[in-house]
């Protein structure tokens, strides 16, 4: 089983990701992942002020990003924009195997003027909320540098020399952007009230997970009544706000079972399941093995 993905990733209490680099001290997030190892083939659904870069090196996926579901198949990827929500899964639970990026726009903010009018203009654009990365035009060039961002900073312990081939990398990936999403014609649109009362109900979520969460809490952190809470949950993430819950929980309680001691039972109330036989059943349904199995296959 390849653990390099992390599961313990903190959030915010906008609902944004608080990553969690390679170098705490610098903003750049590069890993090589399996779907597999997310409950039900399906990461949680997040956003984040860094771009999320993802290459299929094997298998394929579906990335929602803002509700609009993309196939990604080997050797193609996407790139998310700043603060979109998205997530990956696959319906079918085929495995898939891909290059995880992301890079924090602060790493180009040095100077003000040219973050503001050359690097804003691609990461604040409300018009690109993503780009389909394929082999067959000009985002192939993009696809080369994410791999070599990879090779040199992802597969073996970055050295200071790697973090200059990084900045290298990412200022080339954002000059052609730049130069060919045609940013200067294309109009920015507010965020809709849809998404932001889903960002909302997934910050409450986010901040009360390990507590005892109905769905009529859910709806009134969203400004909304439960139907429309569950029709937002739906529509945007393919899955009811309880199920999107549950998921969350699991996801949270991997740090507390691969990084402790820890009996069943404590990791099933620490993250709000009602036992440890509930717990297991949860974890099963949605991993396919046991706690105890999935624990001693991570630590093989």
């Amino acid at each position: 089983m390849d653990n390099s993905i992390k599961h313990c990733s903190v959030f915010n209490s906008d609902s944004s990701e608080t990553v969690a680099y390679n170098n705490p001290l610098f903003p750049a997030y590069v890993v090589y992942g399996v779907l597999s190892s997310y409950p039900d083939y399906t990461s949680i659904s997040h956003w984040h002020k860094d771009l999320e870069f993802i290459v299929v090196k094997k298998g394929k996926m579906t990335y929602n990003v803002n509700g609009q579901l993309i196939e990604l198949t080997e050797s193609c990827g996407i790139m998310v924009n700043s603060r979109q929500l998205h997530y990956g899964f696959s319906a079918e639970h085929n495995e898939c195997e891909f290059i995880c990026i992301l890079l924090s726009p602060e790493l180009l903010q040095e100077n003000s003027w040219f973050y503001q009018n050359c690097i804003e203009p691609v990461t604040e654009n409300s018009a690109v909320p993503y780009l389909y990365l394929t082999q067959n035009d000009w985002t192939a060039s993009v696809i080369q540098k994410l791999e070599e961002i990879y090779d040199f900073f992802g597969k073996i312990p970055a050295k200071h020399l790697s973090y200059f081939r990084l900045m290298e990398n990412y200022y080339g990936i954002m000059k052609i952007l730049y130069e060919n999403l045609d940013i200067e014609n294309q109009a920015q649109e507010p965020e809709s009230s849809e998404l932001s009362s889903l960002k909302n109900m997934i910050s409450y979520i986010e901040e009360h997970y390990m507590e005892h969460v109905a769905l009529a809490d859910i709806a009134l952190s969203g400004a909304c009544c439960k139907s429309k809470c569950s029709l937002l949950f739906k529509k945007y993430l393919r899955d009811t706000p309880i199920t999107y819950l549950t998921k969350l929980r699991l996801q949270k309680s991997l740090s507390m079972l691969l990084g402790s001691n820890s009996n069943i039972a404590a990791i099933a109330y620490e993250y709000g399941f009602n036992g440890a036989s509930y717990y297991c059943e949860t974890f099963k349904k949605y991993y396919g093995v046991s706690p105890v199995i999935y624990k001693s296959s991570a630590q093989a």
